[in-house]
């Protein structure tokens, strides 16, 4: 919503999760290219109100077998528990 102020987000902030599945890297020392996706959601969702995001990054999974990629699928959804707990 536009305000004097700038706009404001009419949406009550919550912890937002996106999960993101890449065959290569996009963060960290090994990226071959920048992250546009997590800044460009991040400001998207701040817009409406939901500044509280957490991404879950499955990276290099074409460099996986499919066991090892369920593993981290796992992992990156044990993360979420946590975050849960104080809400």
């Amino acid at each position: 919503m536009p305000t004097p102020e700038g706009k404001v987000g009419i949406l009550v902030d919550r912890p937002i999760f996106v999960g993101i599945a890449s065959g290569g890297m996009f963060a960290g020392d090994k990226a071959n290219q920048p992250d546009f996706l997590t800044p460009y959601l991040s400001a998207a969702l701040g817009c409406i109100g939901l500044k509280t995001v957490h991404y879950l990054p499955l990276q290099a999974a074409a460099f996986m077998d499919e066991a090892s990629v369920i593993e981290r699928r796992h992992s990156l959804v044990a993360t979420i528990e946590p975050s849960m707990a104080s809400i």
